[in-house]
Parts: C-alpha cells; structure tokens; sequence
C-alpha cells in the first residue's frame, strides 16, 4: 500500500475510533471521570496505541475528554456553564424546529411523534408497577426521547439542524439526563407531561406554544442536570 493509502486507512481508523469512544462516552458505558488508559483501550479495540492516543486527543479538542497533567486523560464531567450554554442553544434550536413543525408536520410524522410520547407514559407506568426498577426502562426512555426530538426536526424541514443538535449532544452526555430523571418517577411524570403539551401544541397547529414549550423544556432539563452533576463531581461545580 502506498504511503498515501496508508495515511487515509489511519485515518479512518482513528475516526472510528473517535466515534466509538464518543457514542460511549455519551450513553454512560464509559461515565464522566472515567480515566481513558491507552494500552487498556488499545487492547480491548485490538488495535495499537498510537491510534487511539491521536483519538484521546481528538475527544480532548472536542471537549469531551481532558488530559490532567502527570495522570492522564479523563472523561470530563460537563461544567454548569457547559450545561447552561448547551441546554440555552437546545432550546432556541428545539423552539425553532417545534414552531416550523406546528405548520408543516405531515400525519404520518404526527403518529410517529405520538408513539414516542406515548412510550414516555408507558415507561413511567412499567417503573410503577415495578417498584422503580423496570427492565431496560432506560434504553426505553432514551429511544422515546430520541424519536420525539427528531421526529419535531425531521417535521421542522432543517436538514441541517440534526447534526448542529447531534454536536451539543457530544458537550454534554446524553446519560446524564436519566441519571437526573430516573430515580424519581415524579420527576419522570413531569417530564412526560411536558412532552405531552409539546405534542398538544403542534397537533393543533400553535406554532407560539410550540416554541414556548419546547424552549421552557430545555431550561428545566438545565436545571436538573445542574444539580445532577453538582452531586456526581466533588463538590458544587464551578459557574464562572
């Protein structure tokens, strides 16, 4: 193979690898404080170190992992400000999708919207009736959620605005959220009922509400996850 086919294939590996270790970072397989050991990494993808220490230093530049001086590289827990930031464009972007989606979502899209959310009401009442401890509630709750806030874009007509939402997910780790949730099936009901106004809203068509729900949603989701991760890192986290 020649010097540039080589090149390419590296890099095709370690952009494999940056997306393999970004998706587990982001779902909780590998948590937030996590310290990323190079030759363990390297041994358990079967590949070398060199490519998986140029894929640490990519997820360091994308901030989701930081390298501590003289101990190595770590998973990086979101700071307040992260979250602030984050969950403020999530709610502008979200408000924006929703209102376009009030005017212009099709039925088909509307039932599929509808499935999720009802999804959400059926995992709330499986934890009930389990005690809080409902089989895969979370994969459920995740792929509920997933399909809901897609399905609003995907309605909304952006074609771009799935991936610029997809790069905020990276800051901010989408485990997080049932952490913050899925102890308190109070707080999983609530949660479910907001999604159950936002798809009230762009069912009938009311492009104000939609905006409005959808960008009051991204601020309560901030305030949990706040105090969330104020409990998980050592001590409160630094606001700047």
């Amino acid at each position: 193979m020649t010097d540039a086919g080589t090149q390419v294939e590296d890099r095709d590996l370690v952009d494999s690898l940056v997306e393999d270790l970004q998706e587990r970072i982001s779902t909780g397989q590998i948590p937030a404080g996590t310290w990323l050991r190079q030759a363990h990494l390297a041994e358990e993808l079967g590949v070398s170190r060199t490519p998986v220490r140029e894929a640490i230093r990519r997820l360091q530049a994308m901030g989701t992992v930081e390298v501590i001086a003289n101990r190595g590289a770590r998973v990086r827990l979101p700071s307040a400000r992260d979250i602030i930031e984050v969950y403020e464009l999530h709610g502008v972007l979200q408000g924006h999708a929703g209102a376009a989606a009030a005017g212009l979502i099709t039925s088909e899209q509307l039932d599929r919207l509808a499935a999720a959310e009802k999804m959400f009401r059926a995992v709330v009442e499986d934890l009930k009736a389990a005690g809080g401890d409902a089989t895969d509630a979370q994969q459920r709750w995740h792929e509920a959620n997933t399909q809901f806030h897609m399905v609003i874009i995907e309605a909304g007509g952006n074609t771009h605005l799935a991936e610029v939402i997809e790069s905020l997910h990276r800051k901010v780790p989408r485990n997080l959220t049932w952490i913050a949730l899925g102890n308190d099936i109070r707080r999983l009901e609530k949660d479910a009922a907001e999604h159950a106004g936002i798809l009230d809203a762009i069912s009938s068509g009311d492009a104000t509400a939609a905006r409005t729900q959808l960008i009051g949603h991204a601020k309560r989701a901030s305030d949990l996850l706040i105090r969330t991760v104020d409990k998980i890192g050592q001590g409160p986290l630094e606001r700047r």
